[in-house]
């Protein structure tokens, strides 16, 4: 009796402790990889102004109000006088399930940004996605009309941290090291930088949502050209599948990312 008495008393601590850690969760701040600060959703709320935003959510599908801080303000807190270093060219948003967005630093430095930390619309956070996930403990989200997913500008929900970095050298494995700019292999990274390494890695670098284009065999090596092609513009026709369409890409930019699938064949971990 004692025994679950003791039992039921450490869950109900465990528990508590569980609790006060959802209710005042924090953001990891790194450079190049490296932790440099982490900060309470408390802290932030004490030395940040609130913003109440209310705009079109694309990835909802209808209005929506937030409760945030703007994206500035968090990442100067979090990162102080190493914001303004002109050597970190990108910023990397990493979510709790493995979706990394990242982005040129100069659109994490426009306004229309902010990280919002409640749901003004649900007690709760309403569901998300196709997978109905819960966006806590933080959103980005942009309210300028270009501001978009489509236009490379970062929505991650569930965010964990923010790194700040180059992105040649903190992927090297998906930089298609010895490509000319301007190539058509060099205009695919660029595109897949932007829109795939969201969920994708090349070389066992990048998200992992999705599987790994490169390693241990390239896609190019078992798919057609444009199979290859078809998939990446209509992906719902032929999977049910977390993957979204892109209807906006060009004959162009599919050609473009298949040069850089190609090129990255004969670049192996």
């Amino acid at each position: 009796m004692k025994y679950y008495l003791y039992t039921v008393i450490l869950f109900l601590l465990l528990a508590s402790v569980s609790d006060a850690k959802d209710e005042d969760p924090s953001l990891q701040f790194l450079v190049s990889g490296k932790l440099i600060n982490e900060i309470s959703l408390s802290d932030m709320k004490s030395a940040l102004k609130r913003h109440k935003i209310e705009f079109f959510d694309p990835l909802y599908g209808k209005q929506k109000r937030y409760e945030g801080f703007s994206l500035g303000d968090v990442l100067r807190l979090g990162f102080g006088d190493k914001w303004g270093n002109p050597g970190y060219t990108d910023i990397a948003f990493a979510a709790l399930d493995g979706y990394h967005a990242v982005s040129d630093i100069s659109k994490a430095k426009e306004a229309g940004g902010y990280i919002v930390f409640r749901d003004r619309d649900e007690e709760r956070w309403e569901p998300i996605g196709k997978r109905n996930a819960n966006p806590a403990p933080f959103y980005l989200v942009w309210t300028g009309k270009e501001q978009t997913s489509e236009n490379e500008y970062p929505w991650p929900w569930q965010l964990a941290s923010v790194n700040l970095m180059s992105f040649r050298d903190a992927y090297p494995m998906v930089y298609p090291e010895g490509a000319d700019k301007g190539s058509n292999a060099y205009e695919g990274y660029l595109i897949f930088k932007g829109r795939c390494v969201r969920c994708h890695s090349m070389n066992r670098q990048g998200g992992n949502i999705g599987p790994d284009l490169n390693a241990p065999r390239s896609i190019v090596t078992y798919r057609s050209p444009q199979m290859i092609k078809e998939f990446i513009k209509n992906p719902s026709k032929y999977r049910y599948t977390f993957m979204p369409d892109h209807p906006d890409f060009s004959e162009e930019d599919l050609d473009n990312i298949l040069s850089y699938l190609t090129y990255m064949n004969e670049i192996k971990r």
